[in-house]
């Protein structure tokens, strides 16, 4: 087929229509930038509202922390307002405090005065009390060295000794009213019985220092026993025991010391009283045991001398008597009793009130 064969139809068709496909492909490539402009406009609003979004949700979390510490300052600030409250209570209950405290102190400050003006009397009376204690030690050692020498006086009238103690010419001559006598017949200087016919001064004898010489008499149990005394002996045996009454009312007396049993010197008629009923008097057993000192009980006297009585009861209950009166002057110096023995007592007293140690007893 050669090119200079006659035109064909669908040529011209062709060639008529290429402005305006032309136009058209013009057309779809601009709607294809548009719309390639169109999808970045799209992918643009996508990120923008993916932005956005996350704003949103970032907004939405921050709004919720928000929420909750506004919920915790909240509760802070009811808590803040409890302790308002109680700080407010605390402090009104601190003001009463207070005002209670200032009252005790208004009513505790004329006690605190007193009180030391208390305190200082107390101290000053605590000085003048240890100068009067001093003073008064002084006056007690001077009274105690009054009484030493007056005791020493008695000491000096009615001698205490052991036997033998004394010097050989008196242990053998011993001083007997003028007359002098052996050891063997001292023995019985003090001869008295009762109607056992036994000798009723063996409870003064010494069961530690042996026989005692009283005023130069010797005290002590007899070798024999008799039944029968001469007048002589009888005598000597009541001024013995009458010197000794003697010696112990003197020393109560220097001592101001009020006896139990009280004394009534008379030489060798000298008593000594009891409060007891006189019926009881002949039962010396049963006394030695009873209280004494009964106000409805009258005193009775009890005689130191066997002589022109019957019965020698009486007797050795005075003699009982007056070995409780020494005992009654030893435990007031604070001493025990040597035993049922008058002078051995009277000698013991004696001697502690002579001693050193008297002065600070």
């Amino acid at each position: 087929m050669s090119a200079r064969a006659g035109p064909d139809p669908g040529a011209a068709e062709a060639s008529v229509a290429w402005p305006d496909l032309r136009g058209r492909l013009e057309r779809a490539g601009a709607l294809a930038a548009e719309l390639a402009a169109a999808a970045e406009e799209r992918a643009h609003l996508a990120r923008r509202l993916e932005a956005a979004l996350e704003v949103r949700r970032e907004s939405v979390r921050q709004g919720a922390a928000l929420d909750e510490l506004r919920r915790r300052l909240e509760r802070r600030r009811a808590r803040a307002d409890e302790l308002l409250v109680a700080s407010r209570r605390a402090a009104e209950g601190v003001e009463r405090r207070r005002e209670q405290m200032q009252a005790q102190i208004e009513r505790v400050l004329p006690l605190s005065r007193a009180l030391a003006s208390a305190h200082r009397q107390v101290q000053e009376a605590k000085e003048l009390k240890s100068t009067e204690k001093a003073r008064l030690g002084d006056l007690q050692r001077l009274l105690r060295t009054r009484q030493q020498s007056m005791v020493a006086q008695v000491a000096a009238l009615y001698p205490v000794r052991v036997f033998r103690e004394l010097p050989v010419a008196e242990n053998h001559h011993s001083r007997t009213n003028g007359e002098c006598r052996t050891p063997s017949e001292e023995n019985g200087a003090l001869p008295q019985e009762n109607g056992n016919g036994t000798h009723l001064l063996s409870v003064i004898k010494s069961p530690h220092v042996g026989p005692l010489t009283f005023f130069g008499w010797q005290i002590g149990k007899p070798r024999t026993k008799q039944r029968t005394y001469s007048h002589k002996e009888l005598q000597r045996s009541a001024a013995v025991l009458g010197y000794a009454a003697h010696a112990v009312l003197l020393i109560a007396s220097y001592l101001d010391i009020p006896l139990r049993y009280p004394l009534r010197f008379g030489g060798s008629r000298s008593y000594v009283g009891d409060r007891l009923p006189s019926a009881e008097a002949s039962s010396v057993g049963s006394t030695k045991h009873r209280s004494v000192g009964n106000a409805d009980s009258k005193l009775t006297d009890y005689p130191l001398f066997l002589e022109f009585q019957d019965d020698s009861t009486k007797a050795s209950y005075a003699i009982y008597l007056l070995q409780k009166d020494t005992e009654q002057l030893l435990n007031y110096i604070g001493a025990e009793s040597s035993g049922r023995n008058a002078f051995g007592n009277l000698r013991e007293l004696i001697r502690i009130i002579q001693s050193d140690e008297y002065l600070y007893i």
